[in-house]
């Protein structure tokens, strides 16, 4: 019996999650695609990682609201919990570590830092994943600075969301029904 509720809790989550998933994965293949391809002198591409990170925090934002306010409803163990919120946190900061990586590969003077635009964007995006992990936890060491408007406004969307997250989290984590 403990199981089948297992097995259909993971299943129940792979339905949750798959809508910020595939919009995170698809705007991050539509960047590996577009960087090589895309007119780099075009000015309002900056602005298109604006629109689509807006987009992307909109679609997660409003996930996490309706999906885990029906997960704190109902009856699913600890584990699970933190499993849905570990999975919303992954998504997000690979998220932004996908549109910093973009908008560096693009502009490169719009974050300052142990940065090498020369380098592949695998290795950028590690280290936009790293600078993204820092901004989420709030943490910030300032070793990887954003410099300019888009970047800081990239950041800032993090920062909501990674606000709007935890205060979620927290603010319900009395009302969560867990099963032992």
């Amino acid at each position: 019996m403990r199981s089948i509720r297992t097995k259909n809790s993971y299943k129940s989550l792979i339905e949750k999650i798959l809508l910020p998933s595939l919009t995170v994965l698809g705007i991050g293949l539509l960047y590996i695609i577009l960087m090589p391809i895309i007119d780099h002198s075009w000015f309002a591409f900056p602005y298109l990682i604006l629109i689509l990170a807006l987009i992307k925090t909109i679609i997660v934002s409003k996930v996490t609201l309706k999906q885990l306010s029906k997960l704190v409803r109902t009856h699913y163990s600890i584990e699970y919990v933190l499993l849905v919120f570990g999975v919303l946190i992954t998504i997000s900061i690979f998220s932004f570590a996908t549109d910093y990586t973009c908008l560096y590969q693009f502009q490169n003077t719009a974050f300052k830092g142990p940065l090498d635009p020369t380098n592949f964007y695998t290795y950028n995006l590690y280290q936009f994943f790293y600078f993204s992990m820092i901004t989420f936890s709030t943490v910030g060491y300032g070793d990887i600075v954003p410099v300019s408007k888009v970047a800081k406004f990239l950041v800032m969307l993090e920062i909501f969301l990674s606000f709007f997250i935890v205060v979620y989290a927290l603010a319900n984590i009395k009302k969560i029904n867990i099963n032992e």
